[in-house]
């Protein structure tokens, strides 16, 4: 058995995954990194003004869950192969994340274009 260790507690063993929607110091950031490494703010900006997001806007989503996923979080878009939505509790930390210094202070060069 190995030792884990993240966000300042550790654990042994496989680490359960967690809801990025969740406060901690370090959670517009790895949002940030999500966002740009998937390149799916496009997607989501829709999705938060209540457009549905289909099939077309599946590889940039799974992206971000995939990544999510890496980092220990939960998937933060979740349905079915016709339609998707945003997780739990991710509307309001997303509105918020976008209007953040975290967002606004990125590069907009350094995010993935599909």
């Amino acid at each position: 058995m190995h030792r884990e260790y993240r966000a300042g507690e550790s654990t042994f063993g496989p680490l359960p995954l967690k809801s990025i929607w969740e406060p901690h110091v370090l959670r517009d950031f790895e949002l940030r990194v999500i966002m740009q490494v998937a390149g799916c703010e496009g997607i989501v900006g829709r999705l938060l003004l209540g457009d549905v997001a289909g099939p077309p806007d599946m590889p940039p989503l799974e992206v971000a869950n995939y990544v999510a996923k890496q980092k220990g979080y939960l998937p933060l878009f979740v349905g079915s192969d016709t339609e998707v939505r945003i997780s739990e509790g991710g509307e309001e930390v997303l509105r918020e994340f976008f209007a953040s210094d975290e967002w606004k202070g990125r590069n907009p060069e350094q995010t993935r274009r599909w």
